[in-house]
Formats: structure tokens, C-alpha cells, sequence
């Protein structure tokens, strides 16, 4: 996946873009950390995140599930507390979603795609993702990831838009 450099404006999503916003004012100083992220209420809701752990294993990266949304809970079947973002993920998709983690952790910066695929009916639904790094010391150790499944034209069935998009899916902004 190639990333294109952007800014905050890039996002599409209002809440995704104050929530991008609340973990910039701590980047003033660097890498900011975990604790000291605590946007105001409001800004984002918790449902719509995903928590991850950055581990190292031979060399490789690994993400950790530490917290799963309610939302993102309606969207798969099985639980994700302990288990790895490889393992959570579906084949088709390891090269998008596990890629932009990658670069969010090389980079300590703010990563922002739009995935795209097409619901039962034909109409398009996105599944925009923010990653927001936090570490210590210029090292990433979690990631918080903001889901937001958009349609403009239908519904999205939050319990079957998983298969969509794992059946058929692109990258429609990479920043």
C-alpha cells in the first residue's frame, strides 16, 4: 500500500478528524503516551475503537487486541481480547489493514484509510480507519484504531460487511 502525506482536513470523518485533532495537541512534544490521552466527551464515541498492543516477535511486528467497541463487536462474531491483528484478519485483507498498522508504528504518525467495497444491494460502503500511535521514548507500544463504517446510499449490516469486504475490497485513500 502507498501512503500519500495529508492532513488532518483529509479525513472525511467529523469525528474521526477531532479525535485526529485531540491526539495532535499531545504530539507537541513527541510520541505521546497512552495515559495522557483523554479526549473531552463527545469527541469520539468508544464503540467505533479498537485498541491494539504493539508487540515484537522474531523480528516482526505483532498487534494485540486489548479493547473492542461495541460496534466493532456487531461487525465479527468471535472475540478479539488477546488475540493478534493477523489472526483477526482475513487473508484478503492482512496487506491493507496490516500494512497501514506497520507504517503507523515505523512512522509514529496518524494513518488514515478508506476501504471500499460494495453491499449485498450493489451500493458502496467504506470502512474509513484511524490509527493514532502512542508510545514512550520515540517507540510505539499501542495503537488506538478509529472504525467507521460509512454508506451513503443503503444500510450497512453491521454482521455481514465483514464478508463483503473480505470477498471484494480496495483502497480508496491511503494517508
Amino acid at each position: 500500500m502507498k501512503f500519500e502525506n495529508g492532513t488532518i482536513h483529509d479525513i472525511r470523518s467529523v469525528s474521526q478528524r477531532s479525535l485526529g485533532s485531540a491526539w495532535a495537541q499531545l504530539c507537541k512534544e513527541g510520541l505521546p503516551s497512552f495515559d495522557r490521552f483523554d479526549p473531552e466527551p463527545g469527541i469520539h464515541d468508544p464503540k467505533q475503537l479498537v485498541a491494539w498492543k504493539v508487540e515484537t516477535s522474531d523480528a516482526q511486528l505483532v498487534f494485540r487486541a486489548l479493547y473492542r467497541g461495541r460496534l466493532v463487536d456487531e461487525a465479527f462474531n468471535d472475540g478479539w481480547t488477546g488475540k493478534t491483528l493477523r489472526e483477526v484478519t482475513p487473508p484478503s485483507l492482512q496487506p491493507a489493514i496490516i500494512g497501514a498498522s506497520e507504517h503507523c508504528v515505523s512512522t509514529g504518525c496518524a494513518v488514515y484509510t478508506v476501504l471500499q467495497t460494495h453491499g449485498g444491494a450493489g451500493f458502496p460502503i467504506e470502512l474509513e480507519r484511524l490509527l493514532l500511535p502512542f508510545g514512550e521514548n520515540g517507540r510505539v507500544k499501542i495503537i488506538v484504531a478509529s472504525l467507521q463504517l460509512i454508506s451513503l446510499e443503503g444500510t450497512v449490516e453491521r454482521g455481514k460487511v465483514a464478508k463483503d469486504f473480505e470477498a471484494q475490497s480496495e483502497a480508496v485513500v491511503s494517508i
